[in-house]
């Protein structure tokens, strides 16, 4: 497909404007999307300046494998290994293999040691923060080098094209959204280049330059075959990346081929388009060459294995074979289907790499290919959005959302499906191969709704392919002015309306309810790790609370949404599905739990049932662990609540949830008191009150009921109770706490304006012990209150020379015992007492009593006493 032919200088005086401008509209981007996480960031800290977790950046609510790629990077850096084979933050204490990229999990790592180095932030943070621009850069860098090679191969105005739409296309950019470290973009450029180039091949044939319609295929078998190369190492890069998402995209060029073949094969050949062989077999050995370099590059020479839900030498098999075969059977059907023109011997060995794979799965079973464990296979068709059909997940994202996805982005496909049924034969069987090959995805695409990013590469590819045919042969002014056109309506108005929408939500300081779900995830692991300060922590919950909760704390889990962890993910739906508690607990011992956090939004409580119970009636459900713990309130004395409040300001996200940790130790009393901390936490006063109520009855000694009582009726303003309870509760603390107490409790007292409660506390602290400060308080409430049947001056002087013989010099005490001369008349004595403090002030840069001394002296001086 060529729409112009141009110099070299001149391409690259028009590519790198356009890549300038494109590189500026991501970065600008980039530059929205941080500040709006920054903002987002801002929720859920309680007054607190900054997060306290190991890590606290927010990400956007599909960001939880780019919190995984995270802690993968943090794992090499902070490891002795130089390939990503095994983690423990899930399947806990095991842990399990991991079969991700290494290259990207280092290009992570490195870019944020790059951070580090040059601010010297800690590595946590710089990791977080270049992990805003990392996926834009590798867009760039991906766009200009697609784009590059499309300029070169069929001119400028498709270079200019593919830049636009790389930058544009929702799908594509989707995977490389800023602070998205995920594989997705990468597969899908992968997925693209192999596309394109299997386009450029013009799916095994090619026409001379002046032969007519020579604008859709190669000019020569030669461009066609290093096309193909270019293709097949698109491909082999992809399958590196992510075996599973790149194979079907391989079968369809391969079907695209073979069928466009079929369908008018014979007549291009009667057109005069020549067909090549060599070309197919150059794409499979292209593919197949680069597939083994990447898997020995990934895994030699200690970590082979035999599994093929990634990257294997059995792929790169069967790609070659399947090269040989496409192009054995179409120089067969091209040839009249003679039987001597089959060379037999080859057929039979191409074959048999073909299906050496499959039938190795079906052998092997999930042994060798877990993704058809009937666990995993159903919790990935029934309970995971991107795998759900495309009319299912437009539930939830709306109308515009499915003409986005279904009409917007299929315009090219319908303009050439209209095509083929009316032109049929006489159209360029480039043309129908690459219709085909975008058909195939999209139907996949509308099955499952992850194939989207994948279909956005044979989306373009055709869009190309329809622009060549309608526009080669036209001036190149209206050639240009089709371009743009097309270029800006597809791809064009979404990258500047991105920019747009991203600074109206920064200027609005308007979060997504669904991206502050990760804020609400970091306050969790904060309060988790404040429960226990040291030490592992092993947690369960949903697999994306999981995910979240775990990233921020560091925290190892059990079930994760990720295939290597099915075993992970059985253990954590065992605990949560447990029929008795003395199931749970045993389970619980076994994997070592330290923590539980259920959230009633996507508990997941009823999935994990149903995955491990397929014929057990759903009502059942009810009779689980997990429900037992969230709706029933069934709380088992080996677990400890964790008093948990949703942070005002995400209150909105409307979700309650359940914190707790496994205490083997604890009694039923210690159990008891701890529910009820957590009613007193989530504003049911009345039944924490009656729990507490029955601990003072059960365990009189214990002071804790006693106080929490206090809080209590302090709260709807019962003084004379929370009085009581407070001077109850602290008698029966350790003698060595008592006066802290009694000065807090007093302190809280006088703040809400209660001074006679304030006074009987700190008088009940004097006659436990003696101490200045206690006395020095108390002999202010007693010289300065406003409530006449409680002032008394003599009392207060009393108290505050005592405080006086502690330390002569105190700018408080002598601040105290002059308010307490005035009060009993001697407001000389007053003054004198306050221009010492004032003095000793000085000294010592006391500011409160520089700030305070001076009012209060120039009432003394007027013959006033000072009230408060």
């Amino acid at each position: 497909m060529r729409l112009s032919d141009e110099s070299v200088s001149r391409r690259v005086a028009v590519m790198v404007p356009v890549w300038l401008v494109l590189g500026l509209l991501i970065v600008a981007h980039a530059f929205y999307v941080r500040d709006y996480l920054a903002i987002a960031g801002t929720l859920g800290l309680r007054g607190a300046t900054e997060a306290t977790t190991p890590l606290r950046a927010a990400f956007p609510s599909f960001g939880a494998d780019a919190e995984t790629w995270i802690r993968h990077a943090l794992a090499l850096l902070e490891g002795h290994d130089i390939r990503l084979r095994y983690t423990t933050i899930d399947n806990a204490p095991f842990g399990r293999e991991v079969h991700w990229n290494s290259a990207w999990a280092w290009a992570i790592a490195l870019a944020g040691k790059l951070d580090h180095l040059v601010t010297g932030a800690p590595i946590t943070e710089a990791i977080e923060r270049m992990v805003i621009w990392l996926p834009g850069l590798t867009l760039f860098g991906f766009m200009v080098g697609i784009s590059g090679w499309a300029t070169r191969r069929g001119g400028v105005m498709i270079g200019v094209l593919v830049a636009m739409a790389m930058v544009g296309h929702g799908r594509i950019y989707e995977g490389f959204y800023p602070s998205y470290v995920d594989h997705h973009g990468l597969i899908t450029s992968a997925v693209f280049a192999l596309i394109l180039g299997a386009c450029f091949m013009g799916g095994g044939w090619w026409r001379p330059k002046d032969g007519e319609g020579g604008a859709m295929l190669p000019r020569s078998a030669e461009e066609a075959r290093s096309a193909a190369v270019f293709s097949g190492l698109g491909g082999a890069v992809g399958l590196w990346i992510g075996a599973a998402s790149v194979i079907p995209p391989i079968a369809f060029v391969g079907l695209g081929g073979v069928i466009a073949l079929l369908v008018c094969g014979r007549a291009a050949q009667a057109r005069g388009d020549r067909f090549d062989g060599q070309i197919w077999r150059i794409w499979g050995r292209s593919g197949a060459v680069g597939s083994l370099f990447f898997y020995l590059l990934e895994y030699a020479p200690n970590h082979f294995g035999l599994r093929l839900e990634v990257n294997h030498p059995f792929y790169a098999l069967a790609w070659l074979g399947a090269g040989e075969l496409i192009a054995s059977f179409s120089e067969w059907w091209l040839g009249g289907c003679r039987p001597e023109g089959i060379k037999w011997r080859r057929v039979a060995w191409a074959a048999l790499a073909v299906v050496l794979a499959p039938a190795t799965i079906a052998v092997g079973g999930t042994k060798v290919f877990v993704l058809i464990d009937p666990f995993l296979a159903h919790l990935h068709n029934d309970h995971i959005q991107e795998f759900l059909p495309l009319w299912r997940s437009m539930n939830r994202n709306g109308w515009p959302a499915f003409f986005d996805l279904a009409l917007y982005d299929n315009i090219a496909l319908v303009v050439a499906v209209v095509l083929l049924v009316n032109g049929a034969r006489r159209l360029p069987i480039v043309l129908w191969f690459v219709t085909i090959i975008t058909g195939l995805s999209v139907c996949l695409a509308w099955s499952q709704s992850r194939w989207l990013l994948n279909a956005s590469g044979p989306q373009v590819c055709l869009v190309i392919a329809l622009l060549t045919y309608f526009f080669a042969k036209v001036r190149p002014t209206w050639r240009w002015a089709a371009v743009l056109a097309v270029g800006g309506g597809l791809y064009g108005f979404a990258t500047v309306a991105r920019v747009i929408n991203s600074r109206s939500d920064v200027l609005n300081r308007r979060v997504s309810p669904a991206d502050a779900n990760s804020v609400l995830f970091r306050d969790i692991a904060r309060v988790i790790r404040a429960s226990q300060p040291e030490g592992d922590v092993v947690l369960v919950s949903s697999p994306n609370s999981s995910t979240g909760i775990g990233y921020y704390g560091r925290f190892k889990t059990l079930g994760t949404l990720y295939w290597e962890n099915n075993e992970g993910l059985k253990a954590a739906g065992r605990i949560l599905a447990a029929q008795s508690l003395a199931e749970a607990e045993k389970l619980i011992k076994e994997r070592k739990v330290t923590h539980i956090a259920i959230l009633s939004e996507e508990n997941f409580i009823a999935p994990y049932f149903q995955l491990l119970n397929p014929q057990a009636p759903a009502a059942d459900v009810k009779k689980t662990f997990g429900y037992q713990l969230l709706a029933e309130k069934v709380v088992p004395v080996w677990l400890r609540t964790i008093p948990y409040r949703v942070p005002d300001d995400l209150k909105s996200l409307k979700v309650d949830i359940l914190l707790m940790q496994v205490a083997f130790d604890q009694t039923p009393a210690d159990a008891l008191y701890n529910i009820a901390l957590t009613k007193i936490e989530m504003g049911n006063l009345a039944d924490a009150e009656h729990d507490l109520d029955e601990l003072v009855k059960s365990a009189p000694a214990s002071p804790y009921p006693r106080l929490r009582l206090a809080d209590i009726m302090l709260a709807r303003r019962d003084w004379s109770g929370a009085t009581e309870q407070t001077l109850q509760g602290i008698q029966r603390m350790p003698a060595n706490q008592q006066l802290n107490l009694y000065a807090t409790a007093a302190a809280n007292f006088y703040r809400q304006k209660r001074p006679v409660e304030a006074v009987r506390l700190y008088r009940a602290a004097l006659d436990t012990a003696f101490d200045p400060n206690l006395a020095a308080y108390l002999s202010w409430v007693l010289a300065t209150t406003t409530v006449d049947d409680l002032r008394n001056g003599p009392e207060a002087l009393v108290w505050a020379r005592k405080a006086l013989e502690k330390d002569p010099n105190s700018s408080t005490y002598l601040n105290t015992a002059a308010a307490a001369l005035a009060e009993t008349g001697k407001f000389a004595d007053a003054v004198e007492t306050a221009e010492r403090a004032l003095a000793n002030a000085k000294v010592v840069h006391d500011e409160q009593s520089l700030r305070i001394t001076p009012q209060r002296l120039a009432a003394y001086q007027a013959g006033k006493a000072w009230r408060e």
